[in-house]
């Protein structure tokens, strides 16, 4: 029991020598539609689309790495592909998600450039003041952190 309440194992380090990464799509595994947005009845009757976490945290991802500066990455970059395998909300609370995922940033020809996994990542989502917007702000916060410390390779 008291192994369960030690810290979440923080993820490799960052990987060296990438120049430009692109971002597979993100997968769920939780069982869970992870809605942000969309799936209402007004929401359809008005037309919006509708949004998951999944969309949230791929495009997320994308913005934080171009901010990092990389490129926008063609045919034969890396890609980090992301895997959810648990994404729990503090109900009826909001202050956290429960999340537990694998990162895999490999070549096109599936090597392996760099690997992590979280599992029981309490991401804080304090001030949510719904379901939606908790997985949206949690979403955010993982893609950030996810690729901390990342830089490309100087050309």
């Amino acid at each position: 029991m008291l192994a369960a309440c030690g810290p979440t194992p923080r993820l490799p380090s960052p990987p060296t020598g990438v120049a430009a990464v692109g971002v597979a799509p993100v997968e769920n595994k939780t069982g869970n539609k992870l809605v942000v947005s969309g799936d209402s009845y007004v929401a359809k009757w008005i037309g919006w689309d509708k949004k998951t976490v999944m969309d949230v945290l791929a495009k997320e991802l994308e913005t934080a790495l171009a901010d990092r500066g990389f490129p926008a990455a063609g045919s034969g970059a890396p890609k980090l592909k992301v895997v959810l395998t648990r994404y729990e909300p503090d109900l009826p609370q909001l202050q956290w998600v429960n999340v537990s995922l694998t990162a895999t940033l490999a070549d096109p020809d599936g090597t392996v450039r760099w690997s992590g996994e979280r599992s029981s990542w309490m991401v804080s989502t304090s001030g949510s003041p719904s379901i939606e917007s908790a997985y949206s702000l949690a979403a955010r916060t993982i893609a950030r952190q996810l690729i901390e410390g990342w830089e490309p390779k100087s050309q």
